[in-house]
């Protein structure tokens, strides 16, 4: 009797192999779960990016629609995290524009072709785009007569 109470203490706990056993099978998880954790961030880091970006792109197009490329024809211009470069080319003849009452109006307008360049804080090019802006020049006073 004394000896099945020997043989069921030493059943009791883990063999050494099996320790192994289990710390192999968790180190394997471990690795699958790190690599899978390393992708997942490194997308997110690049969705934030292209996020950023997006954001910009928005900034500097809404602020190149209030530009008149006819005056300004390059500048720039410094935002919070990146600066913004401009430079324009006219595409089209200038043209005189028509009053309502048929006549010459009082400005001459043509097409540009804006190149923009984005800058990060070190002065490095992020993106590059291209825009196109109508340019206006006022060429004539209005008369005193019409209210136009």
């Amino acid at each position: 009797m004394s000896v099945l109470r020997v043989s069921r203490r030493r059943q009791r706990g883990f063999s050494l192999l099996e320790m192994i056993a289990a710390l192999t099978i968790l180190a394997i998880g471990s690795v699958v779960l790190f690599s899978w954790l390393g992708q997942t961030m490194g997308h997110l880091t690049r969705f934030q990016d292209q996020e950023k970006q997006s954001l910009a792109r928005l900034q500097a197009i809404q602020f190149l629609s209030t530009q008149n490329p006819a005056l300004k024809p390059s500048g720039k211009q410094t935002f919070g995290d990146f600066s913004l470069e401009w430079k324009s080319e006219l595409v089209s003849e200038v043209r005189d524009t028509v009053s309502p009452a048929g006549g010459l109006g009082l400005y001459q307008v043509g097409l540009y072709q804006l190149q923009a360049t984005a800058l990060d804080e070190a002065g490095r090019t992020w993106f590059r785009f291209p825009v196109k802006l109508v340019g206006y020049i006022q060429v004539r006073q209005p008369s005193k007569a019409t209210p136009f």
